[in-house]
Order: structure tokens, then C-alpha cells, then sequence
């Protein structure tokens, strides 16, 4: 059996070669440059098998978009069942699992969401997903101890996706790490 027709019988698989394609497509050339055809090509299959999964082009977008979101939550989740201690829980795993995205080696789906932020409705699925997930941190939400390190995390996201010349040593990304982690602890 050739290896169209085993995947034709995944549709899992096409989907997620479609939306690797997408993070990779952004990556190279930014969100402008990602093409229909761009990404059913990078993904090994045809213009319609794309269309038969994503009816336009921002739908794949979106979908690509939702799956970083999915991504950083998986993520967020093990780093916050890790985490005994109740108070700054979400906070931590959110500082914890940025700094983890972004010193491993495949940072592709972090960069596509910073460059993804650009389009307002990215954005606009953004903060809905924070605001969800801090829904079930209220005491988080608005602690400006808690506010701070977020930021600082998304400070942190920005600077090594942004200035290759900024990346820190291993060492020194884990002290920054340790130094904002202080702040999610009670006061």
C-alpha cells in the first residue's frame, strides 16, 4: 500500500501534517506568506485534501492557532499537576511552561504564536483562552505579584523569539526563571 493511500485512511495524521505545515510555513516568512498551496505542499498532499479538512484558508489558520493554544495548555496542565501548592499554581505553571517552550530546541509553534498575535483575531483568541484559564485562578487574576511574573514570562517569550543575540546561557535563563518564580509565592 503507497503512502498516500495509508494516509488517506488517517485523517488525524493529514490533519496534523496540515497544521505542522502551517507553524512551519509562519515560521520561514512570517503569517503573510503562508499559501493554500505552500502548506498542502509542505504536508505531501493535495490542494483539495487541504480544503476537505479546512474549508478556507483562515479557518486552517485558526486551527493551526487553536493547536499552539493546546500545546502551551498540555503543557501549563503536567507543569500545574506537578505543583502541591495551591497558591500561585497557574501562575507558576504559566511562567514554567513558557520558560520550558522556550528553551527547548524545537521553539517553531511558540514562534508561529508570536507571530500569529498579529492578526486581531488571534489576538482576540488569545486573551480568550488566558481569560478561561485564569477563571479557575481567580485569586490569581488580579494579584499584581501573580500579574508580574506572567508578564515577565510573556517579557521572557518575547526577548528570545525577537533577539537571537539576547539568549541566555542554560544557567542564566534558570536563575531568571528561580527570580520570577519568587513572586508567585504568598507575600
Amino acid at each position: 500500500m503507497n503512502a498516500d493511500l495509508k494516509r488517506r485512511r488517517q485523517p488525524a495524521l493529514v490533519r496534523t501534517a496540515l497544521l505542522d505545515a502551517v507553524i512551519q510555513e509562519a515560521v520561514l516568512g512570517g503569517l503573510a506568506s503562508v499559501t493554500v498551496l505552500g502548506v498542502a505542499a509542505r504536508a505531501g498532499v493535495s490542494k483539495g485534501a487541504l480544503f476537505h479538512h479546512f474549508p478556507s484558508r483562515q479557518v486552517l489558520l485558526e486551527a493551526a492557532y487553536a493547536e499552539c493554544l493546546l500545546r502551551f495548555g498540555s503543557e501549563l496542565d503536567a507543569c500545574m499537576a506537578r505543583d502541591a501548592v495551591e497558591a500561585g499554581r497557574f501562575t507558576r505553571a504559566y511562567v514554567t511552561a513558557t520558560f520550558e517552550a522556550m528553551t527547548s530546541s524545537d521553539r517553531s509553534w511558540a514562534r508561529f504564536s508570536l507571530t500569529a498575535l498579529v492578526e486581531p483575531a488571534f489576538a482576540d483568541l488569545w486573551r480568550e483562552w488566558l481569560a478561561q484559564r485564569l477563571e479557575n485562578a481567580p485569586s490569581e487574576r488580579l494579584d499584581p505579584r501573580q500579574r508580574a511574573a506572567r508578564l515577565a514570562a510573556d517579557g521572557f517569550w518575547l526577548q528570545m523569539l525577537s533577539d537571537p543575540a539576547a539568549q541566555m546561557q542554560p544557567d542564566q535563563s534558570d536563575a531568571l526563571l528561580a527570580c520570577i518564580l519568587t513572586l508567585t509565592s504568598p507575600a
